[in-house]
């Protein structure tokens, strides 16, 4: 389990801890691990320095966020500190500058408030409860102690607090509410004119002449992808299975079983007292010593654990944390724990995370398999590890063999493999060979076809490895006119039509704007038109693209049109006359709609309120950045 913890803590667990953990990190220093000096500061805001240290500190943790974030995809570049320097700066004088606001204000974070924080970060939680032992465990593989973690999160709470205040304090006028009603409500009159591509397309017929002139202009558009032929050799783990007896299969089974039953999983309780400046070690032993006198007497440990355990995440729960089997917690814990019967409580127990009393909940045996339900498991388990050092070890023999051979021959020959062939490979394919990009990429690497090299040795999956050499490449081509002939004649009669359509559109478009009814301007043309009557912006009976266009004109005048045309992706025109604009009305609005209008503008307010605050306290600074 604990090595379940760890695999964890570096996936997903990472990502949420450091995004967490980092974002306050780099913003707000760490005085506590860096004091004084006669360094020169990096930075110094309101008599306040930003050590070089806090600032190497951020940009370490920028880094490690940028290579969490994108792990394989990231540039080198992008971890230039010329290029974080600045950002990181920034972001620590940011900070800084709302940390002071929210000591001016005043503004605390108690510890209560800290504790519930943490207990309900899931990244420290096992089957849903606050684990203290996941806890220090993920803070010591980031390489934070609880007091520096704990003075970070209450740094980040203070500025969210601060952010939460200033937001509260933004209103709404009745002006403003209005002003966003006549926008977000309001609604336009407006008809189309559709010009479709393909309406003008198929009365477009061309010649041969016009074909080949232009294929012979645009040749370069009709070559052929380039080709190759490779040969290849590969490992795969099933190449070196061997049989496997019913002696080995029994004696593996009995190893199994012999560890299964060592998976005994204890159900454990604990009360737990932090040792700080406040309570020492031996303070807290005599406490627990107390404690456990009082259980002796009859109190409840559950009761006593929600009332005297410093464990934020299981003291409410009665001290409950679940069950082990053996590696979840410190050494000391699972010695303790291990050597209690059902029921019983151990004498005070030190581990990094404090002072426990331990109770031992109850025992959990697990459920032995039957040999017969596992030998065919069994068996494929240990031809699988006797074949992969072979694998490994014949991989690395052929790295070394096909380095400085001029053809997979000798390779093969040394290895006793077969060179297998492929026919003509395409670079348009993506199956087969070419399903990893990388084999594929090299089967068209002009140096090792130029010079007639063997590719890398490619791990095409742990247990499949693959190399190959070119034998044979087909440059691009132009292809056959007869080949292409329909392609040319699609591509030409696209863009005659195109042309005809735009001039059509145009044409339409002046119509419209001199003041003429679309129904007769299509009708005219043999097109299509519509009327779209009382259509706001949120609108789903207009296509989006229509609907954004038709709102970004100017509204009309009074009895004049405006017309303007949309070239849609598909190539067809659609030629607009906007004939009406009105703004929205509030008694036009029911009482939930106006309620949920009136938070969002109140929230867009907030936004912009803590924008200008921030501003102000910037602008009003005295920064001194060297």
């Amino acid at each position: 389990m604990l090595q379940n913890i760890r695999n964890n803590i570096q996936g997903t667990a990472a990502k949420v801890i450091i995004a967490i953990i980092v974002v306050p990190f780099a913003f707000f220093g760490i005085d506590s691990l860096f004091s004084g000096g006669s360094q020169t500061p990096a930075a110094v805001v309101n008599g306040e320095k930003i050590s070089q240290a806090e600032l190497q500190q951020a940009l370490a943790m920028q880094k490690r966020r940028l290579i969490n974030m994108m792990g394989d995809k990231l540039e080198p570049s992008m971890l230039d500190d010329a290029v974080l320097r600045k950002p990181a700066l920034d972001s620590l004088i940011k900070q800084q500058l709302l940390l002071q606001a929210a000591e001016d204000a005043g503004i605390e974070i108690s510890d209560q408030q800290l504790n519930i924080t943490i207990a309900s970060m899931p990244q420290f939680q096992e089957d849903g409860r606050f684990s203290q032992e996941r806890y220090q465990q993920v803070l010591r593989l980031q390489g934070y102690n609880s007091a520096l973690f704990k003075q970070l999160l209450r740094s980040d709470l203070l500025i969210q607090q601060l952010s939460a205040s200033v937001a509260a304090s933004a209103f709404v006028t009745e002006r403003e509410l209005d002003e966003a009603i006549a926008y977000i409500h309001e609604s336009r009159d407006f008809q189309t004119v559709t010009v479709p591509l393909e309406k003008y397309r198929k009365s477009i017929t061309l010649t041969d002449e016009e074909l080949k002139s232009y294929y012979e202009e645009n040749g370069a558009r009709f070559q052929s992808e380039p080709k190759v032929k490779v040969s290849y050799l590969e490992l795969k783990e099933e190449q070196f299975y061997e049989p496997v007896s019913e002696q080995q299969v029994v004696a593996e089974y009995e190893r199994l079983i012999e560890g299964m039953t060592q998976d005994t999983e204890r159900e454990a309780a604990h009360i737990l007292l932090e040792i700080d400046d406040e309570l020492n070690r031996d303070q807290a032993v005599a406490k627990l010593n107390e404690v456990k006198q009082r259980l002796l007497s009859g109190e409840s440990f559950a009761e006593l654990a929600k009332s005297l355990s410093e464990d934020p995440g299981s003291a409410s729960n009665g001290g409950n944390l679940g069950f082990t089997a053996g590696d979840s917690f410190p050494a000391e814990f699972e010695d303790a724990l291990a050597a209690l019967e059902a029921g019983q409580v151990s004498d005070p127990v030190e581990t990094e995370a404090g002072v426990h009393l331990i109770k031992l909940l109850s025992v959990k045996q697990p459920e032995v398999p039957s040999l017969d339900s596992e030998r065919l498991a069994i068996t494929e388990r240990l031809r699988r590890q006797k074949a992969r050092p072979k694998l490994l070890a014949a991989v690395e023999s052929l790295r070394d063999l096909v380095f400085n051979a001029e053809s997979l021959a000798m390779p093969a020959a040394e290895l006793e493999l077969e060179v297998k062939r492929s026919d003509w490979l395409s670079s348009e394919d993506n199956d087969g060979l070419f399903a990893d990009q990388r084999v594929k990429q090299a089967a068209f690497d002009s140096e090792l076809r130029e010079q007639e090299l063997n590719s890398d040795v490619f791990e095409l999956s742990p247990d499949h490895f693959l190399v190959l050499h070119v034998d044979q490449y087909q440059a691009p081509q132009l292809r056959p006119f007869e080949d292409v002939r329909a392609e040319i004649e699609v591509s030409l009669q696209t863009e005659k039509a195109a042309q005809q359509a735009k001039a059509d559109a145009q044409e339409i478009e002046q119509q419209l704007a001199a003041g003429q009814r679309a129904e007769a301007v299509a009708k005219q043309h043999g097109l299509d038109w519509q009327a779209m009557q009382d259509i706001r912006r949120s609108d789903i009976s207009v296509e989006p693209a229509l609907r954004r266009f038709v709102f970004e004109l100017a509204a009309p005048a009074q009895d004049k049109a405006v017309a303007a045309t949309l070239h849609q992706q598909s190539g067809d025109y659609t030629v607009v006359q906007l004939l009406a604009s009105e703004p929205g009305q509030r008694a036009a609005l029911e009482a939930e709609a106006l309620l949920n209008l009136r938070r969002s503008v109140a929230q867009n307010a907030s936004s912009q309120a803590f924008a200008n605050y921030f501003n102000n306290l910037w602008n009003n600074a005295d920064i001194t950045i060297n």
